[in-house]
């Protein structure tokens, strides 16, 4: 009797274990956003490999081929040269949607980045008073200094050399004279 009790509660386990069916992993459609922002990472994180991302997330979702190339044009900073090749990609790649695609790429519009407040940085600049910049007193006269025989323009230090006109009101009365030399 007690194997048969035993062999009743095997039986029992053995049958509610086999009845029990394991989860079927189902992976979740990928959305058309979070592709994108996927593709956008790594196309900044790697451009080099940018038509193999941008292959790779087409065949994924090719039904999101307009956000893909949007996507993928924003991430290289609408760069001419490069948006040929995500066009020329999207086109071999997709040929169904190429409607979609040439809507995408006439419709884009550069993002505007708006900064949030606490991002913002106050500027601040010295006040310079309006005061007329140094004009030159009486008998000088500012010339600029200029390298000879130059064939390019070179930003240059500006030197300021005071000279006096001989006609100049200042009188040296300590100062005595040279004697004429033979």
């Amino acid at each position: 009797m007690r194997l048969i009790s035993v062999f009743c509660c095997l039986l029992l386990l053995v049958s509610s274990l086999g009845l029990a069916q394991p989860v079927k992993s189902t992976s979740p459609q990928i959305t058309c956003e979070t592709l994108c922002g996927e593709l956008f990472n790594s196309i900044r994180m790697e451009p080099d490999k940018m038509v193999m991302r941008l292959e790779e997330a087409l065949v994924i979702h090719e039904s999101c081929a307009g956000d893909i190339v949007t996507a993928a044009i924003d991430a290289v900073n609408a760069e001419p040269g490069q948006v040929r090749r995500i066009v020329e990609t999207a086109m071999d790649l997709a040929p169904a949607r190429a409607a979609m695609i040439t809507a995408a790429v006439k419709n884009y519009t550069a993002p505007q980045v708006v900064a949030a407040a606490e991002e913002q940085m106050e500027v601040r600049r010295a006040v310079v008073p309006d005061a007329a910049p140094p004009q030159p007193m009486a008998g000088e006269q500012v010339m600029r200094a200029e390298l000879p025989l130059q064939t390019r323009s070179i930003p240059i230090v500006e030197v300021r050399r005071a000279e006096l006109a001989p006609e100049s009101s200042m009188k040296l009365t300590d100062v005595p004279k040279a004697k004429a030399m033979q």
